[in-house]
C-alpha cells in the first residue's frame, strides 16, 4: 500500500509513537495522517514556526536593535510511505468514527448536558483521549484507520491515521521548496 505523509519537518525514519500534525488540530495525537492523494499532502507540508530574531527596523533608545518575534512561513516535505497490508479498521463515514472516540472524550461548555463531537465543546483531555481510543482499537488488532471523505483543509479526502511508524518505510521524499 503507497500513502503519501506530510510534514514541514525532515524525516529519515518514522518514530513509533505518533509526532503530532498541527493541521488534525484535536486528532493530531491519534496517530500518523496519510492520503493516498499526493496533493492533499501538501497542506500537511505547510507551516510556520515561531522565530525571534534581531530587528533590522526596530531599536531601543541606545540604538540596540530589539529583538523579535514572528511565525515564519515553512515549506516541508511530502513522504511517500509504503506499509506492507496493515490492518486497518474501515469507518463508514466521519461522523462514526468520531461517534467511536466520543466516551473517551471530555468535554466543557456552559450547557449543563452530555456532551458530544457535535457540540462544538472544548475537548479537555485530547491526548488521554486520543491515547485511550489507539490503545482500544489497537486491542482488537488495528494497526491504523480509514476514514472516507474526511472533512479537512483542502476539502473531502480518504485519510488513513497509522498508529506505530514501525510499519511505515519511507520511499521517497519531495520538498516542497
Amino acid at each position: 500500500m503507497i500513502v503519501y505523509y506530510g510534514s514541514i519537518k525532515k524525516l529519515d525514519y518514522f518514530q513509533k509513537e505518533p509526532a503530532g500534525q498541527k493541521t488534525m488540530k484535536e486528532l493530531d495525537t491519534l496517530g500518523i495522517w496519510c492520503t493516498t492523494d499526493f496533493e492533499s499532502a501538501k497542506s500537511f507540508a505547510i507551516g510556520t514556526e515561531t522565530v525571534c530574531e534581531k530587528s533590522d527596523t526596530e531599536f531601543w533608545e541606545d540604538g540596540t536593535p530589539k529583538v523579535v518575534q514572528y511565525d515564519k512561513p515553512i515549506r516541508g516535505f511530502v513522504y511517500k510511505v509504503y506499509m506492507d497490508e496493515p490492518s486497518l479498521k474501515e469507518y463508514d463515514s466521519y461522523e462514526l468514527f468520531m461517534n467511536e472516540r466520543d466516551p473517551y472524550c471530555d468535554y466543557a461548555s456552559a450547557k449543563k448536558r452530555h456532551l458530544t463531537w457535535k457540540d462544538k465543546a472544548i475537548l479537555l483531555n485530547k491526548d488521554e483521549a486520543n491515547t485511550l481510543f489507539r490503545k482500544s482499537l489497537t486491542k482488537q488488532g488495528c494497526d491504523g484507520i480509514i476514514i472516507p471523505k474526511m472533512p479537512i483543509e483542502t476539502g473531502p479526502e480518504d485519510m488513513y491515521c497509522i498508529f506505530s511508524g514501525d510499519i511505515m518505510q519511507i520511499a521517497d521524499v519531495f520538498s516542497l521548496d
